[in-house]
């Protein structure tokens, strides 16, 4: 049952961990000697003893390869994700945004690239890849 000691987040996911054996002791009676670690202001400070079978839920290491987490009445879950934020969801869609203008625009590039090292005229690859470029801007501020 004091196979790890652990320190869980606000949001219940696992945090710093010390491990019986390693930094603490546990004779067979359930009493806990000291060692790296004073086990009594860990415990003071938030720290919650995990027996083994939670601890390898908590590391996701089960059947369904789930991360789990503990709940605020103690017992153990998997891990759900708080949805992504508003400022979160922005930057994913500006990120679609760019990666669907970077393929047109690394190709302007390279096309603008070619007809330099060959002396021809870049005016039309030039005026494409502004308004390309604009498109893409204006499609961001709109996100």
């Amino acid at each position: 049952m004091k196979d790890y000691l652990i320190k869980f987040g606000d949001d219940g996911r696992r945090g710093a961990t010390y491990a019986e054996g390693i930094h603490y002791f546990v004779d067979k009676k359930g009493n806990v000697t000291n060692g790296k670690v004073k086990v009594s202001d860990l415990l003071a400070d938030g720290y919650v003893f995990v027996d083994t079978a939670d601890y390898l839920n908590l590391l996701g290491n089960n059947d369904d390869n789930k991360e789990y987490c503990r709940q605020a009445d103690g017992s153990f879950a998997p891990y759900v994700a708080p949805d992504p934020t508003e400022a979160e969801q922005k930057a994913a869609k500006i990120n679609e945004i760019k990666a669907k203008y970077n393929s047109q625009l690394d190709a302007m590039v390279t096309a603008r690239v070619k007809a330099t090292m060959l002396g021809s005229d870049t005016s039309k690859i030039d005026a494409n890849y502004k308004s390309t470029l604009a498109a893409m801007a204006a499609e961001i501020k709109n996100a």
